[in-house]
């Protein structure tokens, strides 16, 4: 009797921790504000909108109240206005003049959120520019997709590190947000993976399963094109008008980046990397049956301005992540599915793959997986929280299935 009494409590306790497992990967719904809902995956806030981009700014905005002072008080007034002594009016008409080159839905998004956060259009100008001045100085990230013949059932899955050379954000990942706009009209819904209150879009997937990423690739391309639609700017209105890798093509075609930039992208069938300069673009695949990994240098030969990196941390490893990534996606060909692309992901450098380690002088700060055919995304914020699934798919699939 007390063997079978066991075996019943060992199945019992593997029901529960599998129970509360998948607890911690559910979105819990928060409140609502004019029609924005809030949910929670963990620490991770998924603020809901839908509407006009002004009517999206005023449900972001309230929301989000709380953070958004909290993050003011710590981004602007603690560390930019007092660590870094920038002058307040300095700060707000060199935001002014940044908020130019960006397009209209963004000026209504922050009119809206600057009548229900109780910040003011000005602090909001600021805020929207907050994490640029942040971040001055290097920044890194890798990428890695798989699709065809490398990942498990063909459609692509997506790896992505978001990567930087400066500590100076770690006191900032509870700030993390993923948000949810479904802007009324044609446009499509879009999930962005940003911090609070910012349009240096990095990441995101619409509704139809396209998803981006972006990479600095300034090693390869150190031009600063002036008086440039903002390239963030520009990525998150590609994912509004567009649904595949073909339009996805046309785009990059068609204009040009502020700087050096590595961009992938895939949709629910495959995947390719852009390397997007201010004066040209390149498309490349390392493996046409499927696999592609990048880091911050072009590869394309057909190239005349690139030039020869140093190994190790003069170039930010950027080498040993790519060819890490690489060869972790030939070793795993035909059997990456989003929980190996996570522990792809989860390896240091010395240990063969592309993220640094904790004690290193550059910081993994967060990483994305992705599924676009399912519309599924998991998230690592490193120091806040690990792996959390969260399903995009009620949220973005259409105005009218917002739960």
């Amino acid at each position: 009797m007390n063997k079978y009494l066991g075996l019943l409590f060992f199945i019992l306790l593997a029901v529960f921790l599998s129970a509360s497992a998948s607890a911690g990967n559910k979105l819990n719904f928060v409140f609502e504000f004019e029609g924005g809902k809030l949910y929670r995956a963990g620490a991770i806030n998924v603020p809901v909108m839908k509407g006009s981009f002004y009517q999206m700014g005023r449900q972001y905005g309230g929301l989000l109240k709380a953070e958004l002072a909290e993050f003011y008080d710590m981004a602007v007034t603690g560390d930019i206005l007092g660590k870094m002594k920038a002058p307040y009016k300095d700060v707000l008409d060199a935001s002014k003049q940044a908020l130019e080159r960006e397009p209209f839905y963004v000026k209504e998004w922050i009119r809206g959120m600057s009548e229900t956060s109780g910040l003011g259009t000005d602090k909001h100008i600021i805020l929207n520019e907050a994490l640029g001045i942040l971040l001055m100085g290097p920044t890194g990230c890798s990428g890695m997709i798989a699709w065809k013949d490398y990942s498990k059932g063909g459609s692509p899955v997506v790896g992505r590190n978001w990567d930087l050379g400066t500590m100076v954000l770690i006191p900032y990942q509870k700030f993390l947000t993923v948000n949810v706009f479904n802007p009324s009209g044609s446009s499509h819904s879009v999930a962005d993976i940003n911090y609070i209150a910012s349009t240096m879009w990095q990441s995101g997937m619409n509704d139809a399963g396209l998803f981006y990423d972006l990479q600095n690739g300034s090693m390869s391309d150190p031009n600063a094109a002036k008086n440039r639609l903002n390239s963030n700017c520009a990525l998150m209105s590609m994912l509004l008008d567009y649904g595949s890798l073909e339009q996805a093509e046309a785009f990059f075609d068609a204009v040009r980046a502020e700087g050096g930039l590595i961009i992938n992208v895939a949709d629910s069938k495959r995947a390719c990397s852009f390397e997007w300069g201010t004066f040209d673009y390149r498309k490349r695949i390392d493996d046409e049956k499927g696999i592609l990994a990048s880091s911050n240098d072009w590869l394309d030969p057909t190239w005349n301005v690139t030039r020869a990196l140093p190994d190790g941390a003069p170039a930010g490893f950027t080498k040993e992540r790519r060819c890490n990534l690489l060869s972790q996606g030939k070793k795993n060909r035909g059997s990456i599915d989003a929980n190996k692309m996570m522990e792809i992901f989860d390896k240091n450098i010395p240990e063969g793959g592309p993220s640094f380690h904790k004690d290193s002088g550059l910081k993994t700060y967060y990483t994305i997986v992705a599924v676009p055919k399912d519309l599924k995304i998991w998230l690592n914020v490193r120091d806040l929280q690990g792996w959390t699934e969260i399903d995009l798919k009620p949220f973005i699939s259409g105005n009218s299935s917002m739960p």
